[in-house]
Formats: C-alpha cells, sequence, structure tokens
C-alpha cells in the first residue's frame, strides 16, 4: 500500500515491463498537476506517431517502457532513438514528434511558468 505523506505525494508506481495488449494506439492520462509542473503519461501502440507539435513551457521526457524515435527542430532535423530508461530535456517552444517502434510509453514532465 502507498502512502502519501505532509511532504511527499506518490504520485504512481510503474510496471516497467511493455504491457500494450488491448490498448488504444494513443492514450495520455494526467497523473499529476500542481502549481509548477504537470506530469503525464503517454502510451503510443501500433507505430502511432504524435506529429509535429510545441510546447510553451520546458518538458522533460522519460521512457518507461517500449521503443521509439523522438524528433526536434524546425525541421525536425535531430533525432534520437528512445528506449527503456532513456530521459531527455527540450526548451520550450521547440517543434518535436515522437514515434512508437512499435509501442513506447513515455513519462512526461512540463514545468510551468511563474
Amino acid at each position: 500500500m502507498e502512502l502519501s505523506t505532509k511532504n511527499i505525494h506518490v504520485i504512481k508506481t510503474f510496471e516497467f515491463e511493455p504491457d500494450f495488449k488491448h490498448r488504444k494506439p494513443f492514450e495520455i492520462t494526467e497523473l499529476f498537476n500542481g502549481e509548477r509542473r504537470r506530469l503525464l503519461e503517454i502510451k503510443l501502440s501500433g507505430g502511432e506517431v504524435l506529429k509535429n507539435h510545441k510546447a510553451a513551457e520546458p518538458i522533460t521526457v522519460f521512457c518507461i517502457s517500449g521503443n521509439g524515435t523522438f524528433k526536434a527542430g524546425e525541421n525536425l532535423e535531430d533525432e534520437i532513438e528512445l528506449k527503456s530508461g532513456t530521459l531527455l530535456t527540450l526548451e520550450p517552444e521547440v517543434p518535436h514528434e515522437i514515434e512508437a517502434k512499435p509501442e513506447l510509453r513515455l513519462l512526461l514532465t512540463k514545468f510551468k511558468k511563474d
């Protein structure tokens, strides 16, 4: 049983094994929305692509499980392979795109402006 205390808020305990059976091709679940940050779990399967978009705030992306590609830049010219354990950060307003190869599960942190 997980507990939260006065200073610690347990959000979720992740299972690190891929579990993509019977899932939608694209799911976003908000895990936390606080004063300074927002945490989202993103699940992509079947080679789904989160098309070119921008975030107004700095973000971090942590690959929980699966494989994929993260592209960034005005022409999506920068590319890295995502695999379980990959952690990256991106500045605000940088265009980016994420592709599952074939499945991907991510933890996204959006840092809110003051």
